[in-house]
């Protein structure tokens, strides 16, 4: 889907899929491009293989008979009106060379009087696509507000933020009619430094939206003046707290963070864990930046003891990669979760360091290992600045 550009070469890559279609349905289903052609071209398809054997053998005419007859009907469930009114005017054409017509063919073994039932039936074909036509253009306008609406809650990022480099990938679990799903994430250049957030709500889909868009607002204000991650950890879960206020037991939400502080020197990294994986990072290989977590937003009064606010030296060119755990819990056919830290290090060891290619070999490993995806899925990356990339 296309999303609003903001300056082309100032936007880097932004891909909403880690998994392709498996099976012939799910590529239809995606409406990707190669197997629509195809099933648009099926009519014709059918008839181009039966037309001729029916010339070559008569036992063959009766079944090419109901291929050509039907020729509008197939052609108007997978195509538009001028599709299906040429498809009419084709087999009014091979009816009208038949034997009993203009007599061109031996087959079909047709008659002036078979033309105008059949063009009625092609007229009525046409009249019916054109309605379906107008349905999904409406379907259409529908879902452009609606990716409009969504994509202002979750916009794409500047490939800089505050002078770090900065790579994101996000997708919603498979089968989720929208762009924004349970995981939210964002960057936030402020006084204090790069503020950044990689979060997932409990749920899929677009139940979760209301508290993802929530969620992100507090983020986005109170990253700007909070004088600490534990303060803007806490607003996070008043927030949440406010969502689930009149709400049934059963009904409440929570969601998980990792929220990261960087300084504006680029030296310290700080780290707060809200029952989400703790982020990575990258010098010579992959490290996580543990902490003593606390539990998930809305559910902090089951906390045994205070925020720990995890910190750490950054050096110039060092890798921060924040993710949800949609992303560390796919699994493969044999069972077994996608090994982030080893392919991170196996890239770095390689050479590769550069935000989006980083997260443009995740994608490639995802994929090629095939890994399903059965939740939300994002990976954040942000390089602090000082150090070539390739």
């Amino acid at each position: 889907m296309s999303r609003t550009s903001r300056g082309g070469a100032e936007m880097q890559g932004y891909f909403r899929s880690y998994v392709p279609s498996k099976n012939p349905w799910s590529r239809l289903a995606d409406g990707q491009p190669g197997s629509v052609l195809v099933l648009r071209l099926m009519p014709y398809l059918l008839v181009a293989v039966t037309f001729p054997i029916a010339l070559l053998d008569d036992t063959a005419a009766e079944y090419a008979d109901f291929t050509v007859v039907l020729l509008p009907a197939f052609t108007a469930l997978v195509n538009g009106p001028v599709a299906t009114f040429g498809s009419t005017l084709l087999v009014v054409a091979v009816i009208s060379v038949g034997e009993d017509a203009l007599g061109l063919l031996p087959y079909p073994e047709s008659s002036w009087s078979d033309v105008p039932p059949v063009a009625v039936i092609g007229i009525v074909c046409t009249a019916l696509a054109w309605v379906r036509n107008r349905m999904v253009m409406r379907l259409l306008d529908m879902t452009l507000v609606a990716e409009a609406v969504q994509t202002a809650i979750l916009p794409e990022l500047p490939s800089h933020v505050g002078g770090a480099r900065v790579a994101v990938a996000y997708r919603t679990h498979q089968g989720s009619p929208g762009l924004v799903g349970g995981d939210f994430y964002e960057v936030q250049e402020t006084d204090l430094g790069i503020r950044a957030v990689v979060g997932d709500v409990q749920g899929h889909g677009l139940t979760t939206v209301h508290l993802t868009e929530a969620l992100l607002g507090t983020f986005r204000e109170r990253s700007l003046d909070d004088p600490d991650l534990h303060t803007l950890a806490a607003r996070m879960e008043r927030r949440v707290r406010m969502h689930n206020r009149g709400r049934g037991e059963w009904e409440q939400s929570f969601a998980t963070a990792v929220l990261v502080e960087i300084t504006p020197r680029f030296d310290t990294i700080r780290v707060v864990l809200c029952g989400h994986p703790a982020p990575l990072l990258v010098r010579g290989s992959a490290q996580p930046l543990s902490a003593r977590p606390m539990p998930p937003l809305g559910l902090a009064d089951f906390a045994l003891q205070r925020t720990q606010i995890r910190e750490a030296t950054l050096m110039p060119g060092d890798l921060v990669v924040m993710f949800s755990d949609g992303f560390i819990e796919g699994r493969n056919a044999a069972g077994e979760t996608f090994p982030v830290i080893e392919r991170i290090n196996a890239h770095v060891a390689s050479g590769i360091r550069d935000p989006d290619r980083l997260h443009r070999k995740l994608k490639a490993d995802f994929q090629s290992g095939g890994y399903e995806r059965t939740d939300d899925l994002t990976v954040l990356i942000i390089q602090a600045p000082g150090a070539t990339s390739r």
